[in-house]
């Protein structure tokens, strides 16, 4: 039933679907709506403190989403009992710039590096705005991710934006959490990858950067100037986005940087995140967490 498909499963129906008429009716589904969650928000400068709040809180397809989002903000997860390595992760979850996927793509990937002794933060972006109405908004990513692998998602600069200073924040800020200042990385997930790409290529603050890790990120796109910190890199065959672009963004890295981990797994789509996918690409945070170590 649609209600069980994996938000995966229906990216990838989407983009293998002809025409409209071929997908299913989403503007009949409805989002169930549930509670932001609770806990430590840090406020980015990026949006007035007088800004209106208008985000909502969804579960669809099983997943928690944020969207329409007007307060960025970092959600820090400490690591427990003092076992901190000094080292920090800013997690950046994806959705198209529709949402936020601040779940799969966000805390559970921040507390499993966490429980490894790193300060992760997830940070909450502003995406583009969406309909208020759930089945608008199904209506709308439905047309949206019909073109998954077809087409390119436009640039969305207010994402680059609170990434930056979601970076500098964490820089600055590092004596509070005894965090070395120059050991800070992030990951970013389908949209968040290509968030951090745009950071690197325009903005300062991404000569902070030790290290990013892009989880299924566009790979038509290229890194075109900026710098180059040390690269690990994970997408599935089935995802549309590879199909697209191939290897084009990690051959593109490698003429410059050979400071690169590419995973790249026989299954799992797009979307897995940390939901189990009975493919290998299941491993992705196993791996990412042992080439952390060794950085």
């Amino acid at each position: 039933m649609l209600h069980k498909m994996t938000f995966a499963a229906l990216a990838v129906l989407f983009a293998l679907a002809t025409p409209a008429k071929a997908q299913p009716d989403l503007s009949m589904m409805n989002a169930e709506v549930v509670p932001a969650v609770a806990g430590e928000q840090i406020a980015l400068p990026t949006a007035a403190a007088d800004t209106p709040d208008t985000e909502q809180w969804n579960r669809i397809f099983g997943q928690v989403w944020t969207r329409n989002v007007s307060r960025p903000s970092l959600y820090p997860v400490l690591p427990k009992n003092g076992r901190g390595n000094g080292r920090a992760v800013i997690v950046v979850p994806g959705g198209g710039y529709s949402f936020v996927s601040i779940e799969s793509e966000g805390f559970w990937v921040a507390e499993r590096l966490a429980a490894q002794g790193y300060t992760a933060f997830v940070l909450k972006y502003r995406p583009r705005a969406t309909p208020v109405a759930t089945g608008d908004f199904m209506a709308m990513l439905a047309a949206d991710f019909g073109n998954m692998g077809s087409g390119e998602v436009p640039d969305h600069t207010l994402a680059v934006d609170d990434l930056a200073a979601a970076v500098a924040l964490v820089h600055d800020r590092a004596s509070e959490w005894n965090l070395d200042p120059d050991a800070i990385g992030v990951v970013g997930f389908s949209a968040g990858s290509r968030t951090a790409i745009r950071l690197l290529e325009g903005h300062g603050e991404a000569a902070l950067l030790d290290h990013v890790a892009l989880i299924y990120p566009p790979m038509t796109q290229t890194v075109a100037e900026g710098p180059r910190p040390d690269l690990f890199l994970a997408i599935a065959v089935d995802d549309p986005l590879f199909r697209q672009g191939g290897l084009n963004l990690v051959e593109q890295w490698l003429e410059q940087s050979q400071a690169v981990e590419f995973h790249l797994y026989s299954g799992g789509s797009h979307g897995f995140g940390m939901r189990p996918q009975g493919t290998t690409s299941d491993l992705w945070i196993d791996q990412y967490i042992a080439w952390l170590a060794v950085q």
